[in-house]
């Protein structure tokens, strides 16, 4: 505080920023200002860009090298996807803007670039392999970065309505002339007031054929002159065989057929609405259960922002930024008094809420440094 009776101000600890700095700083508000949704995972280092393609939500994460903006950025795609920009590790090797990225290029347009690139050209979500990996069609939970290992488990689901019916295999029933035991039947329950429909005849599901014998006793009665008759006129041989017995089975058999085809058909007509019921109850069952994944997906996209927000790091880089933003507001105030703006009472109140605020805040700093120091320490203690 020698300063304060006539002494000059003390210069501040920080260096001033480089070039490079000042060009890293343009970069990442060049990056803020052509593009919606962006968001900070870790300072001046790793930012998150986030957009939707085809109601699948697809993030792209900027990662600034130390020599940035001299060196290309790396931008990393999630959820899996297949394009033609994009290599196997989930990587942009294919925009012409990264490939030739130099100091004066600006980084904001080059990812609005690649966004309008997935939206002209829509990607292929990689659907979950046979090992269980992350290749979604809809991100799910927020995408896990380079180097971090996500706790969410991944999930896939189908983007249109259609994709949500079941593929249910239909029973095999035995046959009866090929099983002894009766076969238990599958058991199948709907929902709601419904009466099941009589039984169709057991000659729907399997006709059998009258007994044709060898030789008509109705024919071997008739003499040399009748046979030929019977021979020569065709309309005579259709009522002599339309009169057998055999015949006869026949056409009541294809009346009944006709019968039991006609009442199956109304047993179905009544039940259409029934099943016009079930197929909008399933329809907006399906819409429930898309609103409540888009709440959830925007739920797990807050909860993975905090979870950035309030890394040790993060806290402790803040505690540092907060005491200097104090001692600043001190010095200032104190400036202002040496130059007559301000009374004694006025400055040593507020001169003194400022610095004391500025030595709890470097306190609480020091004291989380030294509680992040001793922390591993304590963890392998305990294991």
């Amino acid at each position: 505080m020698s300063w304060l009776f006539g002494r000059s101000k003390p210069q501040s600890n920080l260096p001033a920023p480089t070039a490079l700095q000042q060009q890293r700083h343009k970069q990442i508000e060049t990056l803020k200002t052509f593009n919606q949704n962006v968001c900070e995972l870790r300072r001046d280092v790793e930012y998150r860009v986030t957009c939707s393609i085809n109601n699948v939500t697809i993030s792209l994460t900027i990662q600034l090298p130390p020599e940035f903006p001299k060196d290309r950025p790396i931008v990393v795609v999630s959820p899996a996807l297949r394009h033609p920009w994009v290599n196997e590790q989930m990587i942009v090797t294919g925009c012409p803007g990264i490939n030739s990225f130099a100091v004066h290029t600006d980084l904001g347009r080059v990812i609005r670039t690649i966004i309008d690139e997935f939206k002209s050209n829509p990607p292929q979500i990689l659907s979950p392999g046979p090992s269980g990996g992350s290749q979604l069609p809809y991100p799910t939970h927020p995408p896990s970065y380079p180097g971090s290992n996500s706790p969410y488990p991944t999930t896939s689901y189908p983007s249109s309505t259609s994709s949500y019916m079941p593929q249910v295999a239909m029973p095999t029933l035995p046959s009866p002339a090929t099983t002894t035991t009766a076969a238990p039947r599958p058991e199948f329950r709907v929902q709601g007031n419904f009466s099941p429909a009589s039984p169709v005849p057991s000659m729907v599901s399997k006709y059998k054929m009258p007994d044709i014998p060898e030789s008509f006793d109705e024919v071997n009665t008739l003499s040399v002159a009748e046979l030929k008759e019977l021979h020569d006129n065709e309309t005579k041989v259709v009522d002599l065989f339309s009169s057998l017995p055999q015949c006869q089975q026949l056409y009541q058999d294809r009346d009944k057929l006709n019968d039991a085809t006609e009442e199956l058909a109304r047993q179905n007509l009544d039940k259409q609405p029934l099943l016009e019921l079930k197929k909008k109850e399933l329809i907006e069952k399906v819409e429930e259960q898309n609103e409540l994944r888009r709440m959830f997906d925007k739920s797990s996209q807050r909860q993975n922002d905090l979870m950035d927000q309030f890394k040790p790091a993060m806290i402790q880089a803040n505690l540092k930024v907060a005491a200097q933003q104090a001692e600043e507001e001190s010095d200032t105030i104190a400036d202002h008094f040496l130059d007559g703006k301000m009374e004694m009472d006025e400055f040593l109140q507020k001169f003194m809420d400022k610095r004391m605020l500025c030595h709890v805040r470097h306190a609480k700093e020091e004291k989380y440094q030294q509680m992040m120091a001793n922390r591993p320490l304590r963890s392998t203690m305990t294991l």
